[in-house]
């Protein structure tokens, strides 16, 4: 047997070996647990308090990192775990506050389990991706595993927001890769969609309901001007290059009258590639031309918010070395873009690679049929891992 085959084999006996410390009751209790805790952005503390109770029962080392906190949210904190020589080599990334649960009555947070299916508010984003990593580095610790190079597990608050807790985590860490446990199917996102925040205010003149032709309505110049923004901006195909949400409008009154304002809220994500600058300049030019249609309206935009988009190189070192470690468990490693907003664009902006990759399905998170395959959470587990041993025990 050659060096090279030798090296291989110790590798794939130490991560069968470590394989088999994972604890699959453990990480469904601590799943189920986290997703029957409710933890919408800036109230976080119940769940971080659930997953340190989680670690002290499995003897894992771990630090508070407190993040700053808003009225009414004090005593935030990131969770921190560091194994092997710092600083990482690694750094595995997962975020416990969830969107806030719906207004419905008849809606209640909390968890229910049908087979394999876990149903419940987070349960795909992303606290199935959290609860999978600490599997893996509690299995780890269990082992007695020897790190030649360093781990940083971060399970950060805040994302769902603005993403505080990656901004408070990003002052003081780095590693030459982090990997984003988001809801991806279990494939590898090297490309992440850049995402825009857009507010349009539309201002008209108020008359009696019964005569718009001496009023001006803002709703209708509203309405007009982002139809117009989603005929004109997307393209032919934009779930794949550009996406354009228009997540809230709201004006008016209750009185018997023309509505003299509205405000809109416009979620744009945009694929690696899209030429920023040409979309803004587009988006200028579609506001001008609506304003036109509707003199006696005037439509203004604010850009609230934006975070580039990214792609990272299949062929450097970190990425090839992630794919042996799907390989190692004979799961084929075929990336597919990511298409929404996380905090990978921070990280790249950083100057780490953020490669994203968990269980669940994007496209239930946020609803109320949000789920996760229990089977598919420990396979995050297992690949998290192997992407442990490739890059933090093996030798490259």
């Amino acid at each position: 047997m050659t060096p090279p085959q030798a090296n291989l084999m110790s590798m794939m006996t130490e991560l069968h070996d470590l394989l088999a410390h994972l604890d699959r009751a453990r990480c469904e209790r601590l799943l189920i647990d986290m997703v029957d805790i409710y933890s919408p952005s800036y109230a976080e503390s119940a769940v971080v308090s659930r997953v340190c109770a989680a670690l002290q029962e499995a003897s894992v080392p771990y630090r508070l990192q407190p993040v700053v906190a808003s009225p009414g949210a004090p005593g935030r904190a990131n969770i921190l775990i560091e194994l092997g020589p710092q600083p990482p080599e690694l750094m595995l990334v997962g975020h416990l506050d969830t969107v806030p649960y719906f207004s419905d009555e008849h809606d209640a947070p909390g968890s229910t389990l049908e087979g394999d299916v876990l149903h419940g508010l987070g349960s795909a984003d992303m606290k199935s991706g959290c609860a999978a990593m600490v599997e893996a580095v509690c299995a780890l610790v269990d082992a007695g595993a020897r790190l030649r190079r360093g781990l940083l597990l971060a399970l950060v608050v805040g994302e769902e927001e603005y993403g505080d807790g990656a901004a408070k985590l990003l002052e003081s860490s780095h590693a030459p890769l982090a990997i984003i446990g988001e809801p991806t199917g279990l494939r590898p996102s090297l490309e992440h969609y850049g995402y825009m925040e857009l507010r349009l205010i539309a201002e008209g003149r108020r008359a009696h309901a019964a005569r718009p032709d001496v009023g001006a309505s803002a709703i209708h110049a509203m309405l007009s001007t982002i139809l117009a923004v989603i005929e004109q901006v997307s393209d032919a195909e934009p779930a794949t290059r550009v996406s354009i949400n228009p997540r809230e409008v709201h004006g008016g009154d209750s009185l018997f009258v023309i509505a003299d304002r509205c405000e809109a809220a416009l979620d744009i994500h945009l694929a690696a590639g899209v030429d920023t600058a040409a979309l803004r300049e587009a988006l200028a030019t579609t506001i001008e031309a609506s304003n036109a249609d509707h003199p006696q309206c005037t439509v203004s935009s604010e850009e609230l918010f934006f975070a580039p988009a990214y792609s990272l190189n299949p062929d450097d070192a970190p990425m090839q070395t992630s794919r042996r470690a799907f390989l190692a468990l004979q799961q084929p490693f075929t990336p597919r873009p990511f298409p929404s907003h996380s905090d990978g664009n921070r990280f790249f902006e950083a100057g780490i690679a953020p490669l994203i990759l968990g269980p669940g399905d994007l496209g239930v998170a946020h609803t109320r049929d949000e789920h996760v395959h229990l089977s598919e959470v420990h396979r995050a587990a297992e690949l998290y891992l192997s992407l442990i041993v490739h890059h933090c025990i093996h030798e490259h």
